[in-house]
Formats: C-alpha cells, sequence, structure tokens
C-alpha cells in the first residue's frame, strides 16, 4: 500500500469514526436525559430499588458516553485530525478549576489534594487552554483512581526555555516494571487496575498522549517510591506579555 492509499484509508477512518460519535451521541443523550427526568419524578415517584437502579443507567451510561468522546478523541488526534487553537490564558486559575473538578471524589475516597503553583508562573500563557484541560482531566482521574489513601499532588512551573511544567504525583499502588513500557497503549489497563467507578477503558493515558504531541510537548512516566507514581507534562506555552 502506497503512502497516498494509506493517507486515504486513515481520512475515510477518521470520518467513520466522526460520523459514529456523533450518531451514538444522540442516543445516549436521550438515555441520560430520560434517566434523569425519571430521578426527578416526572414519571411519578420512584420506589428505593427503582431509584438505584436508574442511579445505575445514569453512572453506565456517563461512562459510555465518556469512553466514546476519548476514542474519538485519541483517533483524530492520532490523524492529526485536530487543529490547536492559541490563545492567551490563566494557566493559575485554570489548573484551580481542574483540580476542583476532581476534588469532590477526591475527598469522597478520603483522600486530600494539594497544589504547588510556583511564583514564577506568568500571567498569561499562548496555549490552547481546551486541550490541557483534557490532558490535565486525565492524568487528575487516573491518580484519583490508582490511589485508595493518601494523597494527591499537582505540581506547576514555568521556565523561558522549558515552557509550562506540570507534574502529577500519587500515593497509589504504583505501576510495576513489567508493566511500565504498556502503560500509553490504547485500551491497556494493567492487572493491577483497581475497581472504582472513576476507571475507565484504557484510553485516558493514550489520549493525554496524542494531545500532547499535537502541542509539541511532552507527556512521561516516573515511578515515585514502591508507591505511587508521577506524571510529568511539559508543554512549550510561551508567556504572553503585557
Amino acid at each position: 500500500m502506497n503512502t497516498s492509499e494509506e493517507r486515504l484509508n486513515v481520512s475515510l477512518l477518521v470520518q467513520l469514526i466522526r460520523k459514529m460519535g456523533h450518531d451514538m451521541r444522540a442516543p445516549l443523550g436521550s438515555i441520560i436525559s430520560t434517566s434523569e427526568m425519571f430521578g426527578e419524578g416526572y414519571y411519578d415517584p420512584l420506589t428505593t430499588k427503582q431509584a438505584r437502579a436508574n442511579e445505575r443507567i445514569q453512572r453506565n451510561s456517563g461512562r459510555v458516553l465518556a469512553l466514546l468522546d476519548d476514542f474519538v478523541t485519541y483517533i483524530k488526534a492520532e490523524a492529526g485530525d485536530i487543529e490547536p487553537t492559541f490563545k492567551p490564558f490563566d494557566p493559575r486559575s485554570s489548573l484551580t478549576e481542574w483540580c476542583n473538578k476532581v476534588r469532590p471524589t477526591v475527598e469522597k475516597k478520603g483522600l486530600s489534594l494539594s497544589t504547588s503553583l510556583h511564583d514564577d508562573m506568568p500571567i498569561s500563557l499562548q496555549g490552547d487552554v481546551s486541550i490541557v484541560q483534557r490532558i490535565m482531566q486525565a492524568l487528575l482521574w487516573n491518580a484519583v483512581t490508582f490511589t485508595q489513601e493518601g494523597n494527591i499532588g499537582v505540581e506547576s512551573k514555568w521556565s523561558a526555555q522549558d515552557g509550562w511544567h506540570i507534574s502529577v504525583q500519587d500515593s497509589g499502588i504504583g505501576i510495576p516494571d513489567e508493566d511500565r513500557p504498556h502503560i500509553f497503549e490504547p485500551f491497556w489497563r494493567g492487572q493491577e487496575r483497581p475497581q472504582s467507578p472513576t476507571a475507565g477503558a484504557g484510553l485516558g493515558l493514550p489520549v493525554s498522549l496524542a494531545l500532547t504531541q499535537l502541542l509539541n510537548g511532552e507527556l512521561s512516566f516516573k515511578q515515585n517510591t514502591p508507591k505511587g507514581s508521577i506524571f510529568d507534562l511539559r508543554l512549550p506555552f510561551k508567556a504572553v506579555s503585557d
């Protein structure tokens, strides 16, 4: 198969995946909205047993929708079908917002979430904040999934030479040496994956890596101690002058 044929096949695959995602979102959205109406008593009050069953429908429908979104995003990112939009944004407030999204689950599990924002961070950076948000949400939820006790720490710093550097550290179960080469492979979940409501299908880290590469950045894994791990994200964003 020549290069032009390969490009054509990739293009057709992306179009198919995009259409599949669009067509699947509509019925999933209908299931979720109808389930919410059941929960609100729109179709008469539910019994306790019915309410629990309805919660499972909502939770698992949401997970299927998230999986679909991850899958479509991964295929598009790998095919270079996502065009980053670089605009000024506030890295401090953005990082705080992203951490706050996972904080309720962190606290529910009895964990703590700490953030360290170095004073050298510029007020504004030039980058695609929506893509960085997607990357960070995957890294944070990954830490929440694999941490049963202790702390999740996020450190943010910047330098004119290296750009924005964010590390996400957890005190979770760690990653065995033999598993390390596979952690960015699609659908790979490892042998030690805990049963958790936050656990996905093994696309969070592959999506994060693909999106990081779109931004010409680097995403790497570092073993912390016998317990826990650190993921390092480096993005070559420039500071915005006043």
